[in-house]
């Protein structure tokens, strides 16, 4: 037990898997490159994507999984025996664990990518509007949405602020490119794919009054109710167009496809319609990503500082005593 013990924390060890992993590595990264065919699907750090779609091509992953598995052990048990001998020999100067805090670091980021890679997932793109949207256990709504623009026309800053709820309480929150939502100690991220301006109903002239109806809503005309049941917009047609159901005499629904203008006026149960406007509010496009790995990310950081702190004092300390 002592052999493999030994063998295990050995530096040499240590130093094949280091090249080994980088081999891998620059290996994957060209048959991704030139076979890109076999990558579809693959997004992020997804790893789960390899497991589901074995191939003799990704042995190379299978291979480089596996280093990192004896690159995590080799690490972890170079560290402890390290904290070991220095508590066995009595060292109670903290900044001599400094290099100790940063190889647990290291450790903890071999986990945080293995459960990362495993368990992090990204939902479809989900278009967020002035009425709450679902996300999963979390609703948002956009509140405003402010846009500068360069000289050139491309865009400077994009805020979106918005609204959320969670747990049955509402808070606001900044949401931009650079700027996600986070929730849940970043588990939980809410990021910006697209900005700009939604449909959110229409404008109806009925005679002489104006309707204001959203989708899914009915109005009145000569005593029968008329649905706004679809909007479509450019490019699938050239104008905005919605479709109006009505029932007849016969009980039977009547389809209307009205297009936007006072040129397109039609007549619907002895009432004049035109569709006159279309009402849109400030809305984004969004991508909601689970990483339940962001904690230990977190842990990574706190370990790495305080471990790079600590190295650095004791050479500052060093210089100023000699």
């Amino acid at each position: 037990m002592k052999i493999i013990y030994d063998f295990l924390k050995s530096q040499k060890l240590g130093i094949i898997v280091g090249f080994t992993v980088t081999g891998l590595l620059i290996i994957g990264s060209l048959t991704m490159n030139f076979q890109p065919h076999y990558y579809t699907g693959l997004s992020g750090e997804d790893i789960s994507f390899f497991f589901t779609n074995k191939k003799p091509i990704h042995i190379w992953f299978y291979i480089l999984f596996l280093a990192c598995i004896f690159y995590g052990i080799n690490a972890s048990l170079c560290t402890l025996d390290s904290i070991l001998k220095k508590a066995k020999t009595g060292t109670k100067k903290i900044p001599l664990y400094g290099a100790s805090i940063v190889h647990i670091g290291f450790v903890i980021t071999l986990v945080a990518h293995l459960v990362g890679g495993l368990y992090s997932n990204t939902e479809p793109p989900v278009t967020i509007g002035n009425n709450w949207t679902d996300l999963g256990g979390v609703e948002m709504k956009v509140i405003d949405l402010q846009t500068s623009s360069y000289p050139n026309g491309m865009p400077k800053i994009i805020d979106a602020s918005v609204r959320v709820r969670k747990d049955g309480k509402e808070f606001d929150e900044s949401l931009g490119y650079n700027n996600p939502v986070l929730l849940n100690n970043g588990v939980f991220e809410v990021l910006m794919r697209d900005y700009g301006w939604i449909p959110d109903g229409v404008v109806l002239k009925v005679d002489d009054r104006t309707c204001n109806i959203k989708l899914n809503e009915t109005f009145n005309t000569n005593g029968t109710q008329i649905l706004f049941a679809d909007l479509y917009m450019p490019p699938q047609y050239r104008y905005p167009v919605i479709k109006l159901v009505s029932t007849a005499e016969n009980n039977k629904p009547q389809q209307t496809f009205l297009p936007i203008g006072d040129n397109n006026t039609r007549e619907i149960n002895g009432a004049k319609v035109t569709f006159a406007d279309v009402n849109s509010v400030p809305g984004v496009l969004v991508s909601v990503k689970n990483n339940p790995s962001i904690p230990l990310t977190i842990a990574t950081i706190i370990f790495f500082s305080i471990g790079m702190i600590l190295v650095v004092f004791r050479v500052i300390w060093r210089m100023v005593i000699s």
